[in-house]
């Protein structure tokens, strides 16, 4: 009931929404219950009386209470379908700045198709309950007591007999929506896998068809997606199991009318016109009935949903800004590693050992290192996108920590090995960071990037839109927009990870020419994995096994004769004959 009570707890802001969608649900029940009583007069003093005028009155009666039945109906389902709407909105809004703010760590152990499931199928499920049940359950109550009385007011044995299936209705309703709590979880967690194995297919499409595995994924795909129907055919028969009970139990009473109200009439205690009014009220007893059901699972639903929800609205960040933070925009840039230590929370194991180094404002730092070696792990330190397990990381003498979190990051220049484009204009690519940038500032960065030469070949130059992660674009050409992204931002710290990898070898000198002349003033750290790009480093480390293993410049690593120059003699013999061939 927690779960409820919270989901509940969205209606406060919009709590005049839901009044006048209530003033105008209890005013159309009011309307609707007048009818079968203006159909009694109608017959019994109109027809049976040979009246005229009462017939034309109550026609003229019946005509404006369904015109005030429908005005009143349209108030209430906008009002609630607007309730409904703000609530999931609002829903939304927070779940997405929540993940925005929750650490990187929660995403490495997140399922991408889970969070897009939470953030549309279950918020729907909300915002389906918050349409159907505040308004629902106070019509069918409201409904079924005002009929009750009318009912009993009438004729209270008829009325008696008439109802005495509403104990049997509530113990079937406890009974379902304890079972369709636990139905409907398992199926809204079956949606999250589901959209999980798509989410995969469709981003991994390229790789599914190179390893010709379409037949193989379909099958997972289509187990999954079994799975789903099963869990939802499930729930859906025990949904159909409880309308059944209820339909039934509804027309037990019609029954009971017909049977028990007609001797009523024949033995002078009931009026044929009274008998119709009742058998009319009874009727309207029969939708709320119905509505019980529907309500009872679409509660359930929300539960369910609301329960996967709240797990993530839950979730505190373990990486934030401390109080009274240092503001990180007048950072110089002098980064320092002390005895730093680092393990991912999901896994316990170290990736980085005892890691201690200094790098000066302005120095140009490259880590060099076979796959695995902890070269990522490392730079992801200095923007916090990690905590360190031990031991302590400094910009300008200060430990990271304490530096307000946002500041910090606008500060830090980053270029990923998995390069990322959002699907928007090239223009906006570029300027993601520094959004009020001028038309000026994006062209020289992008010219720094050695960018604006394809840009402007584009369909529509700048304005291009380049698809979705940026797909309409070569692997290099992504990665040339990402370099002049980060350098847009003017940061004082500037990090290349395998920013060059997807380019060939003439766009890479070209672009390590411009990033020379850009990276002066800024503490850059170069990762890759050719050594021929990291010869003009102020400093190189060389990390194995999440270990610093050698460490000087280029020439001196060359002399000590370890792992450096290793690679660099394997990879200078690699590149001769294709300097032999170009000659």
């Amino acid at each position: 009931m927690s779960v409820l009570w919270r989901i509940l707890s969205y209606l406060k802001p919009y709590r005049w929404t839901l009044i006048s969608g209530y003033v105008a649900l209890l005013l159309s029940v009011a309307a609707q219950l007048a009818i079968p009583r203006l159909v009694e007069l109608a017959i019994d003093h109109g027809i049976a009386g040979r009246r005229l005028q009462v017939i034309l009155a109550a026609a003229v009666a019946l005509v404006l209470a369904g015109i005030a039945q429908g005005l009143l109906t349209f108030a209430r389902s906008y009002s609630f379908q607007a309730l409904a709407e703000n609530i999931a909105y609002r829903l939304r809004h927070e779940l997405y700045q929540h993940l925005e703010r929750l650490s990187f760590s929660f995403f490495d152990q997140a399922y991408t198709g889970q969070l897009m499931a939470r953030a549309t199928e279950d918020v729907n499920a909300i915002r389906r309950f918050f349409w159907v049940v505040p308004r629902t359950l106070v019509q069918s109550l409201g409904t079924l007591v005002a009929v009750s009385v009318m009912l009993f007011l009438m004729n209270w044995r008829l009325a008696a007999i008439s109802l005495s299936v509403l104990p049997l209705l509530a113990l079937a309703t406890v009974h379902f929506s304890r079972k369709a709590r636990h139905l409907f979880l398992e199926v809204q967690q079956q949606f999250g896998v589901m959209t999980t194995v798509l989410q995969e297919n469709l981003a991994g499409a390229r790789v599914v068809r190179a390893f010709a595995r379409e037949d193989a994924e379909h099958a997972r795909f289509d187990a999954e997606l079994q799975d789903l129907q099963d869990r939802s055919l499930k729930a859906a028969w025990w949904s159909a199991l409880y309308t059944a009970i209820v339909t039934t139990l509804g027309a037990a009473g019609i029954v009971v009318v017909v049977w028990y109200g007609g001797r009523e009439v024949l033995a002078g205690n009931l009026s044929i016109g009274q008998l119709t009014a009742f058998y009319f009220l009874l009727i309207l007893t029969a939708q709320p009935i119905r509505m019980l059901g529907w309500m009872v699972s679409s509660t359930a639903r929300a539960i369910a949903s609301g329960q996967r929800v709240f797990e993530v609205l839950d979730q505190q960040p373990e990486i934030s800004s401390p109080l009274n933070a240092i503001d990180a925009s007048r950072i110089r840039g002098a980064v320092e590693f002390r005895s730093v230590s680092f393990s991912y929370p999901e896994s316990g194991v170290a990736s980085l050992y005892d890691i201690s180094f200094v790098v000066e404002p302005g120095q140009r730092i490259a880590l060099f290192g076979p796959t695995g070696s902890g070269k990522s792990t490392l730079v992801a330190l200095i923007p916090r996108f990690y905590d360190v397990t031990e031991g302590t990381v400094l910009i300008d003498g200060i430990d990271v920590r304490a530096y307000d979190l946002r500041s910090l990051r606008q500060r830090i220049g980053l270029v990923l090995q998995d390069t990322l484009l959002f699907s928007v204009s090239v223009r906006e690519n570029i300027a993601f960071g520094r959004p009020d940038a001028s038309e000026e500032e994006i062209i020289e960065a992008a010219k720094a990037a050695q960018a604006h030469d394809f840009i402007i070949e584009l369909p529509y130059g700048y304005d291009t839109v380049v698809g979705e992660r940026g797909i309409s674009l070569s692997g290099g050409q992504k990665q040339r927009i990402a370099i002049a992204r980060a350098l847009l931002m003017d940061p004082r710290v500037l990090i290349l990870d395998e920013a060059t990898s997807s380019v060939d070898a003439e766009t890479d000198r070209a672009i390590q020419q411009a990033l020379q002349r850009l990276m002066d003033g800024r503490t850059s750290f170069i990762i890759a994995h050719r050594v021929l790009t990291l010869q003009n480093a102020d400093l190189i480390l060389v990390l194995e096994n999440g270990r610093i293993v050698e460490r000087g410049t280029h020439e001196e690593l060359l002399a000590l004769g370890g792992l450096y120059a290793r690679q660099y003699a394997r990879q200078a013999q690699e590149h001769a004959p294709m300097r032999s061939a170009a000659d």
